[in-house]
């Protein structure tokens, strides 16, 4: 019995015929953690005891949906009895975003002196919405409005997931995006968001501020990592021997035991290529020189310092803020932690929901330190 928030699960079947159908509602759980990243998917996991029911409702490619603006798609399902014959369903997967892990840039997208967030839209039509290739595109997915957000970026992409592409430019521009799932339009909708500053630095709008002080935060961690921090990087591009071209990204005035090295091999950025509708696509030398700066900056924020801060926030009796109300996923808040000596002023970058016995709301400012999967993904690509 859940104590606290409530929550329904309903479940949903899409496929390429037009179906967009809820199939019903898990009535049976046990637990479920729910969460939502500001860039990039997040993964879910919940427990429920196996049933006729549950058996034709968690199975792979369809769809929960708790209410909100994301939902999530099932791709692993683990059937377990215990010693006690208990019979247990385990279900994991991953909201929305993931769809563009399943998709790739393909041929050469180029951006000269694009806001950011119009990049990603375009990345987004030209592979997914409409793509030359019918074939490719993704069932029931639309373009929000683009909102011009991010600054202004010169880049060239060839090949990879539009996840990666989506990601890199995000984290960059220090903004976010999100599928917001539509069931009653039928629609799956790509949106780039910003977030809102609520620090107390600020006077726009009212200040959301977590303190240990004032009993909002329950539990906490704090991490950070200098390990892999690269400060300044050698970009090559095309050409060879003393005729290839070569750009300075970072802090080149760094010096001594501060100054650490990046060599970036960017040998695949051209300065004049071919596109999907045969089409020519050339570069000036300072639009080439800005493409191998922004490479440069890409892979060096692969290599920054990783500093998060992770809390359990109270949710129950007097609370000051209501998530969802005063503060959502995406948005900048101000944290006080006396025991770490922690005052920042951070993003929320992801909020994850845990239902069973008791509800848990748990916050992360700041971008999760990477898995070691995710290492070695940055290396490879």
């Amino acid at each position: 019995m859940l104590l606290g928030k409530q929550i329904q699960i309903l479940v949903f079947k899409l496929d390429d015929s037009g179906t967009f159908d809820n199939i019903g509602e898990v009535n049976q759980f046990d637990s479920l953690i729910w969460p939502d990243k500001f860039n990039g998917y997040a993964s879910f996991e919940l427990w429920a005891p196996i049933t006729d029911e549950n058996s034709e409702y968690f199975k792979k490619g369809n769809i929960l949906w708790c209410g909100g603006d994301n939902a999530a798609m099932v791709e692993i399902v683990k059937s377990t009895i215990d010693d006690k014959g208990t019979k247990t369903f385990n279900v994991k997967g991953r909201t929305l975003e993931m769809l563009f892990t399943t998709r790739i840039i393909w041929g050469t997208y180029n951006g000269v002196n694009k806001v950011a967030s119009t990049a990603m839209y375009e990345i987004v039509n030209q592979n997914c919405v409409n793509p030359t290739n019918a074939n490719r595109k993704i069932p029931f997915l639309e373009l929000a409005e683009d909102k011009q957000i991010g600054g202004l970026i010169t880049m060239q992409k060839t090949g990879g997931e539009v996840y990666d592409a989506l990601t890199t430019i995000a984290s960059n521009a220090d903004i976010g995006f999100n599928m917001l799932f539509r069931p009653r339009e039928k629609k799956i909708i790509f949106e780039v968001v910003e977030g809102v500053d609520r620090t107390s630095e600020q006077n726009i709008v009212d200040p959301v501020e977590f303190s240990t002080d004032l009993e909002d935060i329950l539990s906490s961690s704090y991490y950070t990592n200098d390990q892999d921090n690269k400060s300044v990087a050698l970009v090559m591009g095309e050409g060879t021997g003393s005729e290839r071209k070569s750009q300075v990204s970072g802090d080149n005035d760094s010096y001594g035991l501060g100054r650490r090295e990046l060599y970036v091999d960017a040998r695949d950025l051209q300065s004049e290529t071919v596109n999907e509708d045969g089409s020519t696509t050339s570069l000036t030398p300072a639009e080439y020189q800005e493409t191998l700066v922004n490479r440069g900056d890409n892979k060096l924020a692969e290599h920054k310092v990783t500093e998060t801060f992770e809390a359990q926030i109270r949710v129950f009796g007097e609370v000051q803020y209501e998530f969802g109300v005063d503060y959502n996923k995406g948005d900048k808040v101000t944290v006080r932690d006396k025991q770490f000596g922690v005052v920042v002023s951070a993003r929320i970058t992801e909020v994850e929901e845990d239902f069973d016995d008791e509800y848990e709301l748990v916050l992360t400012f700041g971008y999760s330190y990477p898995t070691i999967m995710q290492k070695v993904k940055q290396q490879i690509t």
